[in-house]
C-alpha cells in the first residue's frame, strides 16, 4: 500500500542537492560527513518522535473510547434508557465518533427533559400558590424519567382543572353574593365576600378555606334571603286575609297586594305597616272579626272532617265575649287547622273521592235494582256490568290507600281519625254493613214477593204474556169501545139483556178453561177472545136501530168464549180499565 523506493528517492535528491551545496560552500569531507550523520540523525529521531505522537494518539482515543462508554452508560442509567449499542469491529476513530455522537443524542435529550422539568416545576409552583396547596422546592439534578414527566403533568393538569373549577364557583359565588346583597338591602360586612367583591376571582386565592368561606357566606345569604321570603308571604297571607275580613272592595285589594311584592326589607316593612293598619280597624270591629273567623274555622273544620267532640275542644269558639285574645285564639286555630289541612291533603282528598264514589255506587246499585231498566231503550247489559266492575275495582283499592294514609295521620298526630264522630274504620264497615243488610233485605222482599204470586197462580192460574200485535189490536178496540157510539150500543145492549143473563156471565167466568179444554181448535185464549168481542158487537143494535124482541136464544150466550168476552168487555169499561191489561 505504501511504497519506500519513492521516499528513497526523494530522500537521494535530498542528500545530493546537500551535496552540491556542501561541495559549494566549500566544506571538506569530514565537515561534510559530519554534516550528513546530523542530517541522518535528523530524519531518525523525526521518525521516532512521529512515532512516538502516534502511539500517543491510539492510547489516548482509547482512553477517550473508554471514557465515553463509561459516560454513555451513566447517561443511559441516568435517564432510565437502555445503553446505545456500537459497532467496535470498525477503527478505533469511527468508533470513538459513534460515541460521541449517542453521547451527545444523549446529552440533548437529558437538557429538554431537565428544561420540561424545570418549566412543569415553575407551572405546580404557580398553581399551588394560587389553590393554597403545599409546594415541594427540590432541587432535581437527577434526569427525570418519561414516565416522571407524564405523571408530573397529569398532576399539573389536575391542578389546572380544579383551579377553573374554583374560578367558576367564585364567580358563580361572586354572581349571587352581589344579587343577594342588593336583595337584602346591604353591603359586604368584611371577610372573603370583601375580598372577593373587591379583589375579583383572578386575584382572589382559591385556598380551600377561602372557597369553604366562600360557600358557607353564600349559604347563609341565601338563608336570609328565604327567611325574608317565608316572612313576607306570611306576612302577606297575614293581609290579604285581614283584607278579605275587612270587606274592602276587590279592587283595591288587588291593587294593595300587587303593589306589596318581593321581599325586601323594605317591602316586608311596607306589608307590615299595611298590617298594623288593618289590625287598628280590626280592633274596632272585634266582634264581625271573631264571627268570620268562627264561620272560616267551621269550613276548616269541615274539610278536614272534625267531629263535634274533637272541637268542642276548642272553647274560644263558644266563648260569649268577644276581645282580641279570642280572636287571635281563633286565628291561631285557623292556621293550625290549615298547616293540618295541607300536611295532610292527599288524605282528605281521598276520602272526599271515596264518598263521592261511594255515593254514585249507591245511586248504581239502586238504578241496577230497578226492573223496569230492562224497558228502557238504550238499556245495555254489557255497559252495566262494566261499570259495576269499575266500582268493585275502585272502591277497595281507594280503601286500601285510605287505610295506610290513615294509619300514617293516627301515628303522626297521636289522635283517631273520625268520620261523624266514629273512627274511619268503623265507618267504613258501617257503610258495607248497612249496604249488605239492605241487599239481603231486597233479597227477603223478592223471596216474598216471588211466594205471592206462587200461591197467586196456583189459586187463580196464571195469566198469559199477551202479544205485542194482539196488544196494537185491543189498543184499537178500546178507542172504538169509548166513543159515543159505542157507549151507546152498550146501554142498549145493556136493556135488552135480562137480569138472569148475569148469571149466565157469570157463570161463564168459571168455565173458560173447561171450554177451552173441550175446544176442538187448539186457538190461542186471546185470539179467541177478540172473535168473540167482535162477534158480539156485530149483534149489538146501533143508536139508530128500533130494538129488537128479547128471545131465548138472545138471553143464551153463543159459546162461552163470546160471554166471557162480554163480560170482560163490558166490567172493563165499567171501571175505566185498560184492555191492554
Amino acid at each position: 500500500m505504501f511504497k519506500l523506493d519513492s521516499l528513497h528517492s526523494k530522500q537521494q535528491k535530498c542528500v545530493d542537492e546537500l551535496l552540491r551545496i556542501w561541495d559549494e560552500m566549500g566544506l571538506t569531507v569530514p565537515e561534510s560527513q559530519q554534516r550528513y550523520t546530523a542530517f541522518c540523525a535528523h530524519i531518525e529521531n523525526s521518525c521516532h518522535r512521529m512515532l512516538r505522537d502516534e502511539e500517543q494518539l491510539l492510547a489516548d482515543i482509547c482512553e477517550d473510547i473508554t471514557k465515553l462508554k463509561s459516560a454513555l452508560r451513566s447517561l443511559s442509567d441516568e435517564m432510565h434508557v437502555a445503553v446505545p449499542e456500537v459497532n467496535e469491529r470498525v477503527g478505533k476513530v469511527d468508533v470513538l465518533r459513534q460515541l460521541g455522537d449517542e453521547c451527545a443524542k444523549l446529552e440533548e435529550v437529558k437538557e429538554e427533559r431537565l428544561k420540561q422539568l424545570r418549566q412543569l416545576r415553575e407551572q405546580e409552583r404557580l398553581l399551588c400558590r394560587r389553590l393554597k396547596k403545599p409546594f415541594i422546592a427540590a432541587e432535581d439534578k437527577s434526569v427525570p424519567s418519561h414516565e416522571f414527566l407524564e405523571q408530573l403533568e397529569h398532576t399539573i393538569n389536575g391542578l389546572k382543572e380544579e383551579k377553573m373549577s374554583r374560578e367558576r364557583v367564585a364567580r358563580e359565588a361572586k354572581a349571587e353574593i352581589e344579587m343577594q346583597l342588593a336583595e337584602l338591602e346591604m353591603q359586604a360586612s368584611g371577610g372573603v365576600e370583601t375580598m372577593l367583591l373587591r379583589d375579583g376571582v383572578d386575584a382572589f386565592t382559591l385556598s380551600n378555606e377561602n372557597m369553604s368561606a366562600l360557600s358557607r357566606c353564600v349559604d347563609e345569604l341565601k338563608s336570609r334571603s328565604q327567611k325574608n321570603f317565608e316572612t313576607a308571604n306570611k306576612l302577606r297571607e297575614r293581609l290579604q286575609h285581614l283584607c278579605q275580613l275587612s270587606e274592602a272592595p276587590e279592587a283595591e285589594q288587588q291593587e294593595l297586594l300587587s303593589r306589596l311584592t318581593g321581599f325586601r326589607p323594605s317591602a316586608i316593612s311596607a306589608i307590615q305597616k299595611e298590617i298594623e293598619r288593618f289590625e287598628e280597624v280590626r280592633r274596632q270591629n272585634i266582634e264581625k272579626f271573631v264571627t268570620r273567623a268562627r264561620i272560616e274555622l267551621e269550613q276548616l273544620w269541615d274539610a278536614c272532617y272534625i267531629g263535634r267532640s274533637e272541637r268542642h275542644e276548642f272553647l274560644p269558639f263558644y266563648a260569649a265575649e268577644f276581645n282580641e285574645e279570642i280572636l287571635k285564639q281563633h286565628e291561631d286555630e285557623i292556621s293550625k287547622m290549615k298547616k293540618y289541612r295541607d300536611e295532610h291533603a292527599e288524605l282528605f282528598n281521598k276520602v272526599a273521592k271515596r264518598e263521592e264514589l261511594w255515593a254514585q255506587f249507591l245511586e248504581f246499585e239502586k238504578a241496577t235494582s230497578d226492573p223496569n231498566r230492562f224497558k228502557t231503550r238504550h238499556y245495555n247489559p254489557i255497559n252495566e256490568e262494566r261499570e259495576r266492575k269499575r266500582y268493585q275495582g275502585l272502591l277497595p283499592k281507594l280503601e286500601k290507600d285510605l287505610a295506610d294514609l290513615v294509619k300514617e295521620l293516627e301515628e303522626t298526630t297521636g289522635r283517631v281519625f273520625t268520620m261523624g264522630g266514629i273512627p274511619f274504620r268503623e265507618h267504613l264497615e258501617t257503610q258495607w254493613a248497612a249496604y249488605n243488610e239492605h241487599k239481603e233485605l231486597e233479597k227477603k222482599n223478592r223471596q216474598i214477593k216471588k211466594e205471592i204470586q206462587t200461591k197467586e197462580e196456583m189459586f187463580f192460574g196464571s195469566r198469559p204474556n199477551t202479544p205485542r200485535s194482539l196488544q196494537k189490536t185491543r189498543k184499537r178496540l178500546h178507542e172504538v169501545v169509548n166513543t159515543p157510539t159505542s157507549v151507546s150500543r152498550k146501554r142498549a145492549r145493556e136493556d135488552l139483556r135480562p137480569v138472569s143473563e148475569s148469571k149466565v156471565v157469570h157463570s161463564s167466568i168459571r168455565t173458560p178453561m173447561a171450554s177451552r179444554r173441550n175446544s176442538p181448535q187448539k186457538q190461542p185464549p186471546a185470539k179467541r177472545q177478540l172473535r168473540g168481542i167482535f162477534a158480539d158487537m156485530k149483534n149489538v143494535p146501533t143508536a139508530t136501530s128500533s130494538p129488537k124482541t128479547s128471545t131465548a136464544s138472545d138471553k143464551e150466550p153463543s159459546s162461552s168464549t163470546s160471554s166471557y168476552a162480554d163480560f170482560k168487555l163490558e166490567f172493563s169499561i165499567k171501571n175505566g180499565e185498560d184492555l191492554e191489561c
